[in-house]
């Protein structure tokens, strides 16, 4: 079903990562609302490949509407995706605690036995035990934060962690194709990113033409939850460009 349009104002394509869910957004929608823009959340959880993805996506978006692709982490691999397979018109691209590189066999095969393991016992997606991998240390001391990171795991639930790992492993190296990116390009990082560390996020930006590289202090790998006020100021930097 395609998403209730306004043609004449833009949509702000959401793509969550691994694990995450429409919370991971939460607290910047206002920026999006404050510039005018519709939003949309990819749903990333029902498909075992990101050409399936995108596919679910493009039944949803209409060809001539204008969007702004924002995707953090698996997100990121998921609107890249879309932009080279034209989802909308894109107008500009914002790329969140992600890279461009495909895994190599050791990542993959590591996604693999997480896969395995999943399926033991009851699946609880992202633990306390696990939570130093998403956050930073300073971020790690907010529980509220904590809770939600947890909640959404588990809201996404084992069979969906299974597609999404699947998705993930299994998606193209996409570097020789970032200097054809021509929009406008948001890349933010966390400096205590253990994930998608700054070194990924740097390359990208030495790919992409029209890019700007944010380096964020004391952040981990989820920037939307960890610092939104940061965030917010740079995506509205980035649609006052885009406008």
């Amino acid at each position: 079903m395609k998403v209730e349009e306004n043609m004449s104002q833009p949509l702000a394509i959401l793509a969550p990562g691994l694990l995450c869910d429409a919370r991971l957004f939460e607290p910047i929608l206002d920026v999006f609302q404050e510039h005018n823009y519709e939003t949309h959340l990819v749903t990333h959880h029902l498909d075992d490949s990101l050409e399936g993805i995108v596919a679910r996506l493009r039944d949803e978006v209409d060809n001539n509407r204008e969007v702004l692709l924002v995707g953090l982490s698996m997100g990121g691999y998921i609107v890249l995706e879309a932009f080279f397979s034209n989802i909308g018109i894109p107008k500009g691209l914002v790329l969140l605690n992600t890279n461009a590189r495909a895994d190599r066999d050791d990542q993959k095969e590591t996604r693999r036995r997480l896969m395995e393991q999943s399926t033991m016992g009851r699946f609880t997606g992202v633990t306390k035990k696990l939570a130093p991998m998403f956050l930073s240390e300073k971020n790690l001391k907010n529980n509220e934060l904590v809770d939600v990171i947890i909640g959404m795991g588990e809201a996404i639930g084992q069979e969906g962690y299974v597609r999404q790992q699947t998705a993930i492993m299994n998606r193209q190296d996409r570097r020789q194709d970032l200097p054809s990116i021509e929009v406008p390009t948001l890349i933010m990082v966390g400096e205590e990113d253990q994930i998608t560390p700054p070194k990924v996020a740097r390359e990208m930006h030495g790919l992409i033409p029209d890019s700007t590289l944010v380096e964020v202090p004391e952040c981990g790998h989820l920037v939307p939850l960890e610092v939104p006020e940061l965030c917010k100021a740079e995506l509205a930097k980035l649609m006052q460009k885009i406008s």
